[in-house]
C-alpha cells in the first residue's frame, strides 16, 4: 500500500519512523519547509519504550506538494486541523482509499464529512509520546492501536492498514470502535484534566484523596453517558471496567477503586505528561473538547448532568485564555 502520513508530531512521528524501517512506502507532510528539511536531512528520531530509532523520511512542507494518489492516509494533528487537511487530501485519494484518524477521541463524524464514511477509519491510540525537539519523540507509555470503521463492515483493507501499523505497535482491528474510542475518552479525561489544572504528572496527581475523587466523577459521569448512548464500553488496559465502578459507588467501593485506580494509573502511566499539560505549558490551545468536553456535550445533548466534567472543561479553557493558574490547589475547587 502507498500511504502518506501527515502531522510528524508525538503519535504520527513514531508511527512514520517504524513504518519506513520496516519498508513501508510513505511520505510524511511536516509543519512547514524548515521542520520538513529537518526530517529529510536529519532523520526523525524516537526514543522511550519502543527503543531508539532514526530514519530520513520523504518529508514534504505541504500537501500541495505531493503527487500521485495514496491507499491509505494517516492524519496525526491536533483535531482542530484534521478536518481542513482531510478535505486538502481527498484530491490524493482513489475510490478505495482509507483515511485513518490519530487524534485523541471521537472525531469520525469530522473526517467523515469530508472524505466520506466509506473512508473513515478510527484509531484508539495506545500510546503514550512527548515531543522532545522538532525531530525528536520520546515514547513514554502504552503499545497499542486498535482500528475499524465506524459507519460500515470492516473491509480486507482496514486489515492491510491494521498489518502497516503493527511495524511501530501490535495493532486489531475491533468492529464496535466507537465503544473502544470512548473508553479511551473516559482514561484521557481523567489523565489530561487533571494534569492540566495541576500541571503535575500523572504519577504524583493520584496521591492525594480529592484527586481520586474527582477521577471517579469523571468515569460516573462518563458512563451515565455512555448507557444513554447505548454504548457497551470496553475495559481500558489494566483497569477495572468503567461501567462497573459506575454501578458501584458505596463508601467500600469507592474506597477500593480509588486505590485500585491509584495504582492502576501510576502503572500505567506514571512519568506521564499528558498532551493537555504540554499544550497549555506550550501556551497552546488545548484538545479539552474531545475528552471532559464531549462528555459534557453529550451530556448536555441527553440530558444527562456531569457537573464534574463541566468545571474541569471550564477550567482548562481558563487557563488557556489567561484567567486561571496552573495550580494544584485546583483540584480542590473542582470538588467546590
Amino acid at each position: 500500500m502507498r500511504a502518506v502520513l501527515i502531522g510528524v508530531g508525538s503519535i504520527g512521528g513514531p508511527l512514520a519512523v517504524l513504518m519506513h524501517e520496516k519498508g513501508v512506502d510513505l511520505d510524511v507532510v511536516a509543519h512547514g519547509e524548515e521542520k520538513a528539511k529537518l526530517i529529510r536531512e536529519e532523520g526523525f528520531k524516537v526514543t522511550g519504550t519502543l527503543g531508539e530509532h532514526v530514519e530520513r523520511l520523504n518529508a514534504h512542507a505541504s500537501i500541495d506538494e505531493l503527487s500521485g494518489t495514496y491507499d491509505v492516509c494517516f492524519i496525526a494533528t491536533k483535531y482542530q486541523q484534521m478536518p481542513e487537511l482531510a478535505r486538502e487530501i481527498t484530491l490524493h485519494l482513489n475510490e478505495n482509499s482509507l483515511v485513518v484518524s490519530l487524534q485523541n477521541g471521537i472525531v469520525t463524524d469530522l473526517l467523515a464529512k469530508e472524505v466520506g464514511e466509506n473512508r473513515t477509519v478510527a484509531c484508539m491510540i495506545g500510546i503514550g509520546a512527548t515531543l522532545l525537539a522538532p525531530n525528536h519523540v520520546q515514547v513514554t507509555a502504552g503499545n497499542e492501536f486498535i482500528i475499524g470503521m465506524p459507519y460500515r463492515e470492516n473491509t480486507p483493507e482496514v486489515y492491510e492498514v491494521a498489518k502497516l501499523m503493527s511495524a511501530c505497535c501490535p495493532t486489531a482491528v475491533e468492529d464496535d470502535i466507537i465503544a473502544r474510542l470512548y473508553s479511551k475518552v473516559i482514561f484521557n479525561s481523567c489523565i489530561n484534566s487533571l494534569a492540566g489544572i495541576t500541571g503535575k504528572t500523572v504519577g504524583s496527581i493520584l496521591d492525594t484523596k480529592e484527586a481520586r475523587r474527582i477521577i471517579l466523577a469523571i468515569i460516573r459521569e462518563g458512563m451515565a453517558v455512555a448507557d444513554k448512548m447505548q454504548l457497551d464500553v470496553p475495559k481500558f488496559n489494566m483497569l477495572p471496567k468503567f461501567g462497573t465502578i459506575a454501578k458501584n459507588n458505596n463508601s467500600i467501593s469507592n474506597a477500593f477503586f480509588s486505590n485500585f485506580l491509584r495504582i492502576g494509573f501510576k502503572v500505567a502511566s506514571k512519568n506521564v505528561k499528558p498532551s493537555t499539560l504540554q499544550s497549555l505549558e506550550k501556551g497552546h490551545r488545548t484538545e479539552i473538547d474531545i475528552m471532559n468536553g464531549y462528555i459534557s456535550a453529550k451530556g448536555k445533548e441527553l440530558g444527562i448532568p456531569t457537573p464534574v466534567n463541566d468545571s474541569l472543561t471550564k477550567m482548562i479553557k481558563d487557563i488557556e485564555n489567561g484567567n486561571l493558574k496552573i495550580d494544584q490547589n485546583n483540584v480542590k475547587r473542582v470538588l467546590e
